[in-house]
């Protein structure tokens, strides 16, 4: 029996349609079937644009060629990420039925190469820890994660193949992992986020929620990027394993699955090793705490001076947090950044990848807590390239994954190893 349209990976309805074996229209019209018979329940969207997407899917099925790398692909865009078509609420009263006016950047950027704005998904508070309304779809009574809840939950359940999503400390990796699908966060800066809600400037990375990780170098195609060569018959990565300074934290069930995920890597040829943090990263979280939380007391004084009361107590909290930064704490939080990314950087001359935890472990019963960032947090500071691969389940039969680490602005390379990664751990 053929597969229903909407379990399509982006790359299978890519060339489905190349083929003329599928239709835009058909592939949007099973999104809206799976997104009526489960979102009552799941709760991934804050708006749909039914007949705005119907309508380009149209537009899209007369072209005699594709018009683009990702043609006919519907696209969830989370919340904080302007659109014209739709509100742009930022999970938060303060902007209910806000209209942009416009797209931001990267919703452009997406639809020149021809994917179609299918709707809105649901973020939690201004992408930060106040957890929205979306339910794990592999279990409703537990979290989704955050912040790009919404996006890793309709990407999980076959409401779209791909979705947007933002991290400034664990909110791509981490729902990814939760929810079992590919995440990528981007090297830090690798895209425009003109029309984004900013959290932390220095800080806040675009990504990607997608079923397989040819599906990323599709978005990536659609940036301008030339996919990196595919591995070589018989050619094996060079893997450094790294349990990193808090691999204590991850529940017993994860730290197996990721060491049995090392043993069948080395079993099909990779050449894999152990890499130690050095002792001087113990203070990573600590600083990116300061640094994120000092940055959003700047680009959050307007909500904070005119709504204080629609701000949630766990936002007012960071506030207060970052309010309590000084100067000297930031300075010495940007400078332990350098010097990690120096560390970092000689890691490439042994390793192609790191391979290490994505969270703790399963997603956490309850809806109110998103999951700890613990795994997340130093990356992020750090800025390379980071994706989150499923693999197994854990005791209560919720995703596992693993995490891939690659070289500041090797992307690209990180996607293709990616898919090796991907192919023997299946």
């Amino acid at each position: 029996m053929a597969r229903s349209p909407n379990k399509l990976s982006a790359s299978d309805a890519v060339r489905q349609m190349a083929d003329k074996r599928l239709k835009a229209r058909d592939l949007v019209e099973a999104c809206l079937d799976r997104i009526d018979a489960r979102e009552g329940q799941v709760h991934a969207w804050e708006a749909l644009d039914v007949e705005g997407a119907l309508r380009r899917a149209d537009q899209l099925d007369k072209r005699a060629r594709p018009v683009g790398p990702l043609h006919g692909i519907p696209l969830a865009v989370k919340d904080i990420i302007d659109t014209k078509a739709l509100t742009t609420e930022c999970g938060s009263p303060i902007y209910r039925g806000r209209q942009a006016g416009r797209d931001a950047a990267c919703v452009t950027q997406l639809v020149q190469a021809g994917a179609i704005m299918l709707g809105k998904s649901v973020t939690t508070e201004f992408a930060g820890g106040h957890a929205g309304k979306t339910h794990n779809p592999h279990n409703l009574r537990h979290t989704p994660a955050g912040s790009s809840s919404g996006s890793a939950a309709a990407v999980a359940d076959f409401m779209a193949p791909i979705g947007y999503g933002t991290q400034t400390s664990g909110s791509v990796i981490r729902p990814g992992a939760f929810n079992g699908v590919v995440a990528y966060k981007g090297t830090y800066g690798w895209a425009d986020l003109t029309g984004v809600k900013t959290y932390a400037r220095s800080l806040d990375t675009l990504g990607f929620f997608a079923r397989e990780a040819n599906d990323l170098a599709l978005v990536r195609a659609a940036y301008g990027h030339a996919p990196a060569d595919p591995p070589a018959r018989g050619e094996a990565p060079r893997i450094g394993f790294c349990r990193t300074r808090w691999w204590e934290m991850a529940d017993s069930s994860n730290r197996k699955n990721i060491e049995a995920a090392a043993r069948a890597l080395r079993a099909a040829g990779a050449r894999v090793r152990e890499w130690q943090m050095p002792e001087s990263w113990d203070r990573l979280i600590e600083a990116h705490n300061r640094v994120m939380t000092k940055e959003a007391t700047i680009y959050y004084a307007a909500e904070r001076k005119r709504f204080p009361h629609l701000l949630s107590p766990g936002l007012t909290a960071q506030l207060e947090t970052g309010d309590a930064v000084t100067r000297p704490q930031m300075a010495d939080a940007r400078k332990r950044r350098t010097r990690a990314q120096a560390d970092l950087a000689q890691v490439w001359d042994k390793f192609d990848l790191l391979l290490v935890p994505a969270a703790r472990g399963e997603a956490p019963a309850g809806l109110g807590y998103t999951g700890d960032p613990i795994f997340n947090r130093f990356w992020t500071f750090l800025g390379p390239p980071c994706i989150a691969l499923p693999f197994n389940t854990g005791p209560f039969g919720l995703p596992l994954s693993v995490q891939v680490v690659g070289p500041h602005r090797g992307d690209d390379k990180l996607i293709a190893w990616a898919r090796w990664v991907e192919q023997r751990l299946s």
